[in-house]
């Protein structure tokens, strides 16, 4: 699977890759049309105010073509309009249901892949540390947080295996895959896990064996809200760990 980090295209050209995409990835006619619900509307949301290769770029061309991805993408944009259509009211419950149904199934059908790639030693490790991805995201939507944390414990077991492989892989895992797990395991600890301190800490010293790039000097203004999210998540990072792996010892 041949990732690229960095892809940009105009909005129209994206549209039509992506609508090609859509056309030909496998699935029923609900699975094209949440592929595609994601790719308008939930990813859309995951970035918020800010640029994420991951979400705008890696998942879409990694999810094309690993079923294991593409379900659990799937299973995310279930969820989301299932919610959006609960902000707009008007939702029969029985709608309600199938929707979620159809959530679960999906979900189901992304781990299923999952395992039985891994089992058969085909499945590469950045498409395992992506899924876990995904399924930390489908599990917090749902409320189910410790299952969302088993996940994410997974995801930091494969890290730093997965920096010393190949350059491309060390590269996507540095720059994008590793921020994003800090800043989850961040939030987790901080905002929603409600582990003990020994927990707590070993959460804290996985990410001290986690690579990322090397930090720059925080300037004194920023060029954009990127660069300022950036500098934010390193100094957060850096009180996390410190704080994390020197209390109580």
């Amino acid at each position: 699977m041949n990732l690229n980090p960095h892809a940009s295209a105009a909005p129209a050209q994206v549209e039509n890759a992506m609508a090609i995409v859509i056309l030909r990835i496998p699935g029923t006619a609900q699975e094209k049309r949440g592929f595609q619900y994601f790719i308008t509307n939930t990813a859309r949301e995951l970035t918020g105010y800010y640029t994420s290769s991951f979400w705008e770029y890696l998942i879409l061309q990694a999810s094309a073509a690993e079923p294991s991805l593409r379900h659990a993408v799937i299973a995310i944009a279930a969820l989301h309009e299932e919610f959006s259509n609960k902000r707009l009211g008007g939702v029969s419950p029985d709608h309600e249901n199938a929707e979620s149904l159809f959530a679960i199934n999906q979900y189901m059908k992304a781990v299923s892949h999952l395992r039985r790639s891994l089992s058969a030693g085909k499945q590469a490790p950045l498409t395992a540390l992506m899924s876990c991805l995904l399924f930390i995201c489908f599990d917090y939507l749902r409320g189910h947080f410790d299952s969302a944390m088993m996940h994410l414990q997974s995801g930091l077991d494969i890290l730093p295996d997965l920096s010393s492989r190949s350059k491309e892989d060390g590269d996507i895992v540095e720059q994008i895959m590793a921020p994003l797990f800090m800043r989850l395991t961040v939030q987790s600890i901080l905002y929603i896990d409600t582990r003990n301190s020994f927990d707590q800490r070993r959460f804290a010293e996985k990410l001290m064996h986690v690579r990322t790039q090397e930090p720059a000097l925080i300037p004194e203004s920023f060029e954009d809200l990127e660069e300022a999210r950036t500098a934010l998540d390193m100094a957060t990072n850096g009180l996390f760990r410190v704080f994390y792996t020197c209390d109580g010892k």
